[in-house]
């Protein structure tokens, strides 16, 4: 179990992501051990990346013991929320859609974690929210008798009077599942829920299918032959588990828009870059004097020329120059989206708007399928010649 958060890229990457899946484990667990196959050892969660494709999987992990802090009515649960949405809007989670993979009680941090997204104004951590399309809940006790119950099994050294709070069904758990349904409902996030059919060594069942089922959505809770650890480990691609949640995943993967970064450039229409826009007729430097990046200015300006020295070598009506020109307009479109846009119009600092950069446009156009021939040199060197062109400009308006 990890004693600080932990966040980390499974697998995926070979192609444009369509779709992020963020597995999040439960009370004594870990972002290894909870997802290995057990008669396999094998890390399960790496056979999706081979089944389906578009996704990428993160795993997430926590200090577990923040659960017996938070039935000693200290209340952590909501500052880890927090702790971990920091840490995935600092990672770039929600730019793509996401489907949340939760066991047992981290089912409950996912639940504060979404509810918490889409109370704040934070631009970051309300895309957690916003872009959340399935949450697949294994053994997750959304009612307080069975949450009680798997916080004892799990810590049986804290005190019962602990657990009043975890068994108070009027109380903070009931809210917070009325506050899932809601956001679930009105932002259409799919939920799948499984429950455990054996009981687990010394004790009874810990999850039963009441309180396995959070009331929202058309899908029943589905009966897993399995306790309440090994649910989440599933022996082979054929169990119950692995198959449902690829059937689900792939239901979501239906939904998400093609990214752009699948477009081979040359399907771009780009217009005649050898003349300069008449929107902005300041020269380079006096743009990045405007936009306080005066000082980059030397290094800027042999990028632009080395694009332009080739560029207008290539001629007037050449396949090589109509690639070119696909590259510009390509970048040219993205900046003005996603940096330009929703960045520097927004006062967004420097930080930002690099990390932005290279989220938006630099990665997506350097590994887009047909785009390979394309380095981050060569989309900066594009960017800073529509600059000296009067094509984007670096500052607001």
């Amino acid at each position: 179990m990890p004693d600080s958060p932990h966040f980390s890229r499974v697998c995926g990457g070979t192609e444009p992501s369509r779709l992020d899946v963020l597995f999040v484990h439960g009370l004594t667990g870990d972002p290894v051990s909870t997802w290995t196959s057990e008669p396999t050892q094998e890390y399960w969660p790496t056979w999706l990346c081979e089944s389906l494709k578009g996704i990428s999987i993160y795993a997430l992990g926590y200090p577990a013991s923040i659960f017996g802090k938070w039935a000693k009515k200290e209340m952590t649960l909501h500052e880890r929320a927090v702790n971990m949405l920091e840490y995935l809007a600092a990672d770039g989670i929600g730019s793509n859609p996401i489907a949340l993979v939760c066991h047992s009680l981290g089912g409950i941090l996912a639940k504060e974690m979404l509810r918490t997204s889409n109370e704040c104004k934070d631009e970051g951590w309300k895309a957690i929210s916003t872009q959340t399309r399935l949450a697949v809940f294994m053994a997750t006790p959304h009612k307080g008798a069975s949450l009680a119950s798997v916080v004892k099994f799990m810590i049986p050294r804290l005190a019962s009077t602990h657990l009043d709070i975890l068994t108070n069904d009027s109380g903070y758990l009931t809210n917070l599942n009325q506050s899932y349904r809601e956001l679930a409902t009105a932002s259409d996030i799919a939920t799948v829920s499984y429950y455990e059919k054996y009981k687990i060594k010394g004790a009874s069942i810990i999850v039963h299918e009441d309180s396995a089922d959070p009331g929202v959505g058309t899908l029943r809770p589905v009966a897993v032959d399995a306790d309440h650890i090994s649910i989440c480990k599933p022996a082979s691609r054929t169990d119950i588990i692995y198959v449902s949640l690829c059937r689900h995943l792939r239901s979501v993967l239906k939904k998400c828009p093609v990214l752009s970064e699948e477009v081979p450039l040359n399907s771009f229409s780009a217009e005649d870059y050898t003349t300069s826009s008449e929107s902005d007729r300041r020269d380079l430097l006096q743009k990045l004097i405007d936009a306080g990046r005066e000082h980059e200015y030397q290094k800027i300006n042999a990028l632009q020329n080395r694009f332009a020295q080739r560029y207008y070598r290539l001629g007037l009506h050449t396949e090589a120059k109509s690639q070119s020109d696909a590259v510009l307009s390509a970048v040219e479109q993205r900046f003005i989206t996603h940096v330009y846009g929703n960045k520097i119009c927004k006062g967004a600092t420097d930080d930002e708007i690099a990390s932005a950069l290279q989220t938006h446009v630099i990665d997506p156009l350097c590994s887009g399928k047909g785009n390979e021939y394309l380095s981050p040199t060569a989309v900066l060197q594009a960017l800073y010649f529509l600059t000296e062109q009067c094509h984007v400009q670096w500052d607001a308006p």
